[in-house]
């Protein structure tokens, strides 16, 4: 039975069919789009592996798919991430000096464990500190999410926590158990969906026969005083949301055949590079066949285009030394060289590029490594917008993952009296936060035209609108190593009887350097 057609008060005029034209069924263009509802769990879980496999798969073959996720790891934790320790004062219930002091603690311990040149903070002695933070964010970028294991290895040094990193595709269901009301895709909720354990695989689904039998083991989430066990380095995009997708997934359809394009546009050009000429004729297929045919002449059974070539092969044409080719009669050399639309494939590429970018929050340029067409004006737009998305990104990393991560190394620093809390101070599982409160230094913002961009980290600074811990850590660095380096360096510069030039006095230099010539009184005014 066709719906009844709604029609206006005059009885002919039809309106409609709903309220919202978003929720059409009767238009041209969403007839026949009617997507099923679903959960965020039911609409990931059952397909999440085969777009993890595939993300996998873009990051081995795709070149572009490869030099976005390198980029997103660079912008993410680059050469390291630093922890600028503020505990607060406040929320430990001590005073500021007391608290400035247990700041750089907590900071020289983290170096000292997290920069360990033997590399014992990673579990499998393989990375340092921010190694694992660099494999977490490939994996993050990669997959939207990242698993690492806090552990312990005794007797292996100051400190005996580890961190051993797990592929994603390690956590899920033991065989043969399905997705319930307390397990969603390896992950054990309990009542209200808090995590609570993770079931974790032995070994990767797709490793081949010959090792051992596929075995679960069951990961709680933290101890019963609260330190970290299993880290789950992934923010929920919905409700309820358990397991994350892969940000390549709205992509895929377009780097693969992007990716097959690009392959048969080269493949074409390789065909015609191989084929410079080839020789054509006007003669039909049967004067063709009748020429081929072996003829008495001469006392030999030849063909005629057999003693046509042995005659010029014997005598050739030249003119000046220069031989002149001889063709059948009708032949003539054509180029192989087929008009193709390869001029305008660049364009028709960007198209996709910037599709491809904009969902991982950059430029095309920025993907691509190429700014030849940026002014300096864009290039600013272009790296404000980015350093948006970047600082979210590195936020939902730190808080997923480095800052559980410090948590467990500052409890063992104190355990073992590595750090020695001032008196009155609120203990470390009672105030985490306030414990680890400060700022994470990541890779610096960088800078498109740096004198101009100096001059205005200074004016900012002087009018007060910025300060100098946050213009140095904008370009990751820590203000306070820059204050020590300058202390250290103003010392040795007095000591030679050295001075350094100002900002300011570069700047009224180039400045008198641009103007046209001064009167000679204003000239002195301005030296004086």
């Amino acid at each position: 039975m066709n719906a009844p057609v709604l029609v206006a008060a005059d009885g002919v005029t039809p309106l409609a069919s709903s309220f919202y034209r978003a929720s059409e069924t009767r238009s041209q263009a969403l007839a026949n789009w009617l997507p099923p509802g679903a959960s965020a769990d039911k609409a990931i879980l059952r397909e999440r592996r085969l777009i993890a496999d595939r993300a996998e798969d873009l990051a081995r073959n795709n070149p572009v798919a490869i030099a976005a996720i390198t980029r997103l790891v660079d912008m993410i934790v680059g050469a390291g991430l630093r922890f600028s320790s503020k505990p607060s004062a406040a929320a430990l219930g001590i005073t500021r000096e007391a608290a400035a002091d247990l700041g750089k603690q907590i900071e020289r311990e983290l170096a000292r464990h997290l920069n360990d040149p033997r590399k014992r903070v990673d579990a499998q002695r393989k990375l340092s500190g921010n190694g694992l933070w660099r494999l977490m964010a490939r994996s993050f970028v990669k997959l939207n999410e990242a698993c690492v294991i806090a552990t312990w290895r005794e007797k292996q040094g100051p400190y005996e926590t580890c961190f051993l990193p797990v592929d994603p595709e390690r956590l899920c269901n033991p065989t043969g158990l399905r997705d319930g009301d307390a397990l969603r895709g390896g992950v054990v909720i309990d009542s209200f969906g808090a995590p609570v354990a993770y079931q974790v695989r032995n070994r990767h689904p797709g490793d081949g026969a010959g090792l051992t039998a596929a075995s679960w083991e069951r990961v709680p989430r933290e101890t019963s005083w609260g330190r970290p066990v299993f880290l789950h380095v992934f923010e929920p995009e919905r409700e309820d949301q358990n397991r994350p997708i892969s940000p390549f997934a709205a992509l895929m359809p377009i780097l693969r055949m992007k990716g097959t394009l690009s392959e048969l546009e080269l493949a074409a050009a390789a065909v015609n590079a191989m084929y410079a000429t080839y020789i054509k004729s006007n003669m039909s297929f049967a004067e063709v066949a009748a020429s081929l045919e072996p003829q008495e002449f001469n006392s030999a059974t030849t063909s005629y285009s057999d003693q046509r070539t042995g005659f010029y092969e014997a005598a050739p044409v030249k003119i000046g030394g220069v031989r002149v080719p001889v063709l059948p009669p009708g032949d003539e050399i054509a180029m192989a060289g087929q008009a193709r639309q390869s001029a305008a494939m660049g364009e028709f590429d960007d198209v996709f590029n910037d599709q491809i970018a904009a969902r991982l929050g950059m430029s095309r340029q920025q993907v691509l490594m190429n700014f030849a067409k940026l002014n300096y004006s864009s290039s600013r737009t272009v790296l404000n917008e980015t350093w948006r998305m970047v600082r979210r990104l590195v936020a939902q990393f730190c808080e997923q993952g480095p800052i559980p991560m410090a948590l467990c190394i500052v409890e063992e620093a104190i355990d073992k009296g590595y750090i020695r809390p001032p008196p009155g101070c609120r203990p470390l599982w009672d105030e985490p936060a306030g414990w680890l409160s400060g700022r994470w230094i990541g890779p610096g913002r960088g800078w498109v035209d740096p004198v101009k961009e100096a001059e205005a980290a200074a004016l900012r600074m002087e009018t007060m609108v910025s300060t100098l811990e946050m213009e140095c850590a904008e370009q990751g660095f820590d203000y306070e190593e820059i204050l020590d380096q300058i202390e250290r360096e103003e010392g040795e510069l007095k000591a030679r009887n050295l001075s350094r030039a100002t900002v300011a006095a570069r700047i009224v230099a180039r400045s008198n350097a641009a103007s046209p010539d001064p009167e000679p009184a204003a000239a002195d005014g301005a030296a004086a």
